[in-house]
């Protein structure tokens, strides 16, 4: 590896270390084909530069940040939505197992043998208890001995609180909830919060993002049912990568904020992706001629 300054990379290696950093100089190591199989060598590839490898790296901070940025106002929109929708079956409906779906609040998991609902309750009681905010602490003080309703309950669930919720509603009610995201289907809704919730969840973590796979499949809608992102339809690395993410965020945000500038700020912090003979946006799912899809226009 090329190391134009000694005295920069060391305080770079001190900063951040040599393992984080290794993650993002991996597709810079020379490889052969052994049979069927890849072989990653030791050695680099000819020119590669520690000083493009921390360009890599810094890229793939500003682009954490972003998608976080966007995944907030997603996630503070669905909480109202899930609080107006079950609280019209009650002000515990969150609590009561008619509110849900019997597979959630009922039937055991043919996994673990638990009711799901009652999992996810005794998670959030323990977070209610835990909670120090003041809502939650005068709560907890003039109403001893109650539980929140769900106006106040909600505002102590995380994204994956609200993702593990959702799945347990009434399909009618997560179809009315999608709805108002400009999703037609709570199938669709209930994967796209699940792979938000798994991406939110590695940016929240530090964790190397730009080109990492998403263990969440979501379903994609056919072009017929959501024209902006029809351009990916078939293109199941673009659908499980960065570029995913970001088209159901910006189509989500629509519904939320339709005039939001962070699909132009999306765009711009993709303009920084480092110049390299060897890594490419399309590690990260994006297409030829992304910049053209409605989305981003």
């Amino acid at each position: 590896m090329v190391v134009s300054d000694d005295a920069l990379a060391q305080a770079y290696l001190n900063k951040i270390g040599y393992y984080r950093l290794s993650g993002y100089w991996y597709p810079y190591r020379k490889s052969k084909r052994v049979g069927p199989s890849t072989i990653v060598e030791d050695q680099f590839r000819d020119q590669t530069k520690f000083s493009e490898i921390v360009d890599l790296y810094v890229f793939d901070k500003k682009l954490r940040l972003l998608m976080l940025d966007v995944i907030e106002r997603i996630e503070i929109a669905l909480r109202v939505q899930i609080t107006l929708q079950l609280g019209k079956h009650g002000s515990l409906a969150h609590r009561d197992r008619a509110a849900l779906h019997p597979n959630f609040s009922i039937r055991p998991s043919p996994k673990s043998g638990e009711i799901e609902h009652e999992k996810w309750l005794r998670r959030h009681d323990e977070a209610f208890q835990r909670s120090r905010e003041e809502f939650a602490k005068h709560f907890k003080t003039k109403y001893a001995g109650e539980q929140p309703p769900i106006w106040i309950a909600a505002e102590l669930w995380d994204f994956g609180a609200m993702s593990f919720l959702f799945s347990g509603m009434k399909k009618a009610d997560q179809l009315e909830v999608a709805r108002t995201f400009g999703v037609g289907s709570w199938e669709v809704m209930t994967s796209w919060l699940h792979h938000i919730n798994v991406a939110r969840n590695i940016c929240a973590h530090h964790s190397r993002f730009w080109n990492k796979p998403n263990t969440a499949r979501p379903v994609w809608p056919s072009a017929a049912d959501c024209p902006d992102l029809g351009h990916i339809e078939f293109n199941t690395t673009a659908k499980t990568r960065v570029y995913g993410l970001a088209c159901l965020s910006a189509h989500l945000l629509r519904s939320i904020n339709p005039n939001s500038e962070w699909p132009k700020r999306f765009k711009e912090v993709i303009g920084q992706f480092p110049k390299s003979k060897v890594v490419s946006l399309k590690a990260a799912g994006f297409p030829d001629d992304w910049e053209k899809a409605n989305l981003w226009a």
